[in-house]
């Protein structure tokens, strides 16, 4: 059989981890689902082989179970590392939102802003894909603004299993305006360049986040659930 060019491996192991990775944050993969090889493959349209090394990726940051001899599973959403993604969600942005509220300028602001009337326009549509993407955009925007864009890619990184909790949030009845509101908030505080209440409103949309958990049913004694304790403000 002919090896593929390392470099067309990778980016087909690169697209499977994508799509796989965003089929179990967004819910289509549900918790305990199995992931056929075989079905990957043919859906993509080459080897396994990428598939398998994709699998060993989200294996290793805790997205998939691969059971020797049985197959692999997605895996349930773990409390813990939830808990650790909103730790470190809270100490890095809480603490670039205030310098993006020194840094704003008009550029900055004008992509806020337009963020927000896009956010409102997926809210009114209840584009939950939409308005997923834009939240993400928005978070992105302001570690940019503060001056900070490579912080983004650690926050995504660490954020993973929050992102499962996060869009299975959404689907709630009335699921977006909250999350809207609280991300108007955000940017406002910002665009009026008052970084204490725009980290006092960012810490607050963080935390509340944890309030869905026990909604969605989700078994905190499977990591002790909390958010991130009042010492750190």
């Amino acid at each position: 059989m002919a090896i593929e060019p390392t470099h067309k491996h990778k980016r087909r192991a690169d697209q499977a981890y994508a799509m796989i990775k965003g089929e179990i944050i967004r819910g289509i993969l549900a918790a305990d689902a199995q992931i056929s090889e075989a079905e990957v493959s043919e859906r993509l349209g080459f080897s396994r082989t990428p598939v398998r090394e994709a699998l060993i990726k989200l294996a290793e940051e805790g997205l998939v179970k691969i059971v020797s001899q049985v197959g692999t599973f997605v895996a349930p959403i773990s409390v813990a590392q939830v808990n650790e993604a909103g730790f470190v969600r809270e100490h890095l942005e809480c603490a670039l939102i205030v310098e993006a509220a020194t840094r704003i300028d008009a550029v900055g602001a004008q992509r806020l802003h337009h963020n927000i009337l896009q956010q409102e326009q997926a809210v009114r549509a209840n584009d939950l894909e939409q308005f997923h993407v834009l939240d993400e955009a928005m978070h992105e925007c302001l570690t940019e603004v503060a001056g900070y864009p490579t912080i983004w890619r650690i926050i995504q990184q660490s954020k993973i299993h929050m992102d499962r909790v996060r869009y299975a949030s959404l689907r709630l009845p009335d699921g977006l305006s909250p999350v809207f509101a609280e991300h108007r908030a955000i940017v406002d505080a910002v665009l009026r360049g008052e970084g204490a209440e725009a980290q006092k409103a960012l810490r607050d949309h963080l935390r509340g986040f944890f309030k869905k958990l026990k909604i969605l049913g989700i078994d905190e004694t499977a990591g002790n659930a909390r958010p991130p304790s009042e010492e750190a403000s």
